[in-house]
């Protein structure tokens, strides 16, 4: 059976309560509450009487049967379709869980000349030092030996090794093909089209890319940064989506963006325990490698 088929046979034994129309739109909220419960107590017996009970799955689809009653009310009372319902719902999964294909990966290089595009495969070096009794660390490209960008530090009161945080950006770089503060560092922005240039590897781009950095560390603090973590909560994927969704990586999807994250902090962890170390940064296979100190 169709979804909009069941909606509208659904439809027809909606009670209206002739007192308050407005019950009439709250009973179906609190009864979905009723029959998750049912569901739930049906695998509370299962788990009492194990398999004595024979009844099970009948019982369970007898009351899942009810939920999709409720839920199909309230589609119904809200002038919303099951059937688009259903099809923005497999949208969202598939781009959370199963859009990791390196086949619908953008590259954004790809119209651009060779001088302005991301290279395919580079190492770089995270190198401590102390000055002045504080710690300090400078990234070096191995294809030249020079620094990218001025030495960091911690920039707070107490040191947590946050002076590794670039690493983030190298991990966009590498999984997602995109980091507009990496483009400015390495001077690689896109000024053959001045509009690119300016409204995708300027500044406000900038912000943006350490915002979302910033944000998905408080995140990770709480959660020993992501150590032991095979997976990013999907309300964080979302809000990072949020904010990058006026950027040209808008559409990566939130399989991508938890890839990004969960090999950055890999990377990002193991440079903090070694005080450094080297990084290969690849985006032609996307993902970063830490390759160890000298």
């Amino acid at each position: 059976m169709e979804f909009n088929l069941y909606q509208q046979e659904a439809a027809r034994t909606i009670q209206k309560n002739t007192t308050d129309e407005r019950l009439t739109e709250i009973v179906p909220f609190l009864g979905i509450i009723g029959e998750i419960g049912s569901v739930v107590t049906q695998l509370k017996i299962k788990f009492r009487d194990g398999k004595s009970y024979v009844a099970y799955k009948a019982k369970l689809a007898e009351e899942l049967g009810d939920v999709l009653w409720y839920i199909s009310a309230i589609a119904t009372q809200n002038d919303l379709e099951l059937e688009g319902i259903a099809k923005k719902n497999l949208e969202k999964i598939h781009d959370r869980f199963l859009a990791d294909d390196p086949d619908v990966f953008t590259d954004f290089d790809l119209k651009y000349p060779e001088k302005e595009r991301f290279p395919d495969e580079f190492e770089i070096e995270f190198q401590s030092y102390k000055e002045a009794d504080k710690n300090k660390l400078k990234i070096i490209d191995k294809r030249n030996n020079k620094p990218i960008g001025d030495p960091l530090t911690d920039n707070t009161y107490e040191e947590d090794g946050y002076r590794f945080h670039d690493i983030f950006h190298y991990g966009y770089l590498a999984i997602l093909g995109w980091s507009p503060v990496l483009r400015k560092l390495l001077s690689l922005k896109r000024k053959s089209s001045p509009e690119t240039d300016e409204n995708e590897d300027g500044a406000r781009s900038q912000i943006t890319e350490e915002l979302v950095s910033l944000f998905i560390y408080h995140h990770a603090l709480d959660h020993d940064l992501l150590k032991y973590s095979y997976s990013v909560d999907s309300g964080i994927i979302k809000k990072v989506q949020g904010l990058v969704k006026k950027t040209e990586v808008k559409d990566c999807s939130g399989k991508q963006w938890e890839k990004a994250i969960l090999n950055s902090y890999e990377v990002f962890n193991k440079l903090r325990e070694n005080d450094g170390g080297r990084v290969l940064v690849s985006k032609k296979n996307r993902s970063l490698i830490y390759l160890g100190k000298k």
